[in-house]
């Protein structure tokens, strides 16, 4: 578990320690990458005038899985955290080396934000509040994003999915210290609406997504790139394609990595 005075320093180490080194292959990267731009396309309509607060910078420094740099594009007003400053500062080195300087990144705290309340019309929380140790922590993050949204406005959620099938498997290897950083609390589908409903706000849509297997995929995308880097790109990105169908069956659920929600702050009465 992770003692909230030291979080910041734990995930400063952990940028140090994998700069450089992606914790996924491009063609994994690109597939969630995309797959979390059609889930915006599906749940939010973004303009130029659109607010959007993203809650953390990890693929941003770190990863090809990145869209932050994309949603720059499509509005002006777009502003990144994290509570690592060597996230922060590796995501406003990479927008730069991308010839933007749009965008905002900022070092703090998703359970105390430094925004005004009902600041923003969107809130993108990809796979943040899975990372704390305690359950108190995911409740007060989640009172916050509904705090610095605007009356209306859309929050978009992902969590690493209890039900999935892989799951206990992906627990027991985090709790042998063999993840590259820390995953802790989470919620299945059903209690990650109830806690929604509880704190206020009106649930729309949920889903789950990216139904590769966790590890196994990984590891034959590095295999098929070593014996061959791109004469395998197609059928890579065909069989992801294929996996991606699994959303639209019954058993989403049981198969998807993340369960993500569409949540709307309601009118004030």
């Amino acid at each position: 578990m992770l003692d909230n005075r030291n979080e910041a320093e734990y995930w400063n180490q952990v940028a140090k320690r994998m700069a450089g080194k992606f914790h996924l292959d491009e063609l994994s990267g690109e597939h969630k990458r995309n797959t979390y731009l059609g889930l915006l396309a599906r749940w939010a309509e973004i303009t130029s005038n659109t607010t959007i607060l993203k809650t953390d910078l990890f693929e941003e420094a770190l990863g090809p899985d990145h869209f932050l740099f994309h949603l720059v594009k499509l509005s002006g007003n777009v502003v990144g955290i994290d509570i690592s400053s060597e996230i922060v500062s590796g995501a406003r080195e990479r927008s730069r080396q991308r010839g933007s300087d749009l965008g905002q990144y900022i070092c703090c705290d998703v359970r105390q934000l430094p925004f005004d309340s009902d600041s923003f019309d969107l809130v993108i929380s990809n796979s943040t509040l899975d990372h704390f140790s305690h359950e108190s922590d995911i409740i007060a993050a989640l009172h916050e994003l509904k705090r610095v949204l605007r009356p209306s406005g859309i929050l978009i959620v992902t969590m690493d999915n209890k039900g999935n099938l892989s799951e206990p498997f992906f627990r027991l290897w985090n709790s042998l210290g063999l993840a590259p950083y820390f995953t802790g609390k989470t919620y299945s589908i059903g209690e990650l609406k109830h806690v929604l409903e509880s704190i206020g706000f009106r649930v729309e849509d949920a889903t789950a997504i990216i139904h590769s297997p966790r590890f196994l995929t990984v590891r034959i995308v590095r295999l098929l790139h070593r014996l061959n880097a791109k004469r395998f790109d197609p059928m890579i990105r065909k069989g992801l394609a294929f996996l991606d169908k699994l959303e639209k069956r019954r058993t989403r659920y049981l198969t998807g990595l993340y369960v993500a929600v569409k949540a709307v702050k309601c009118e004030r009465s």
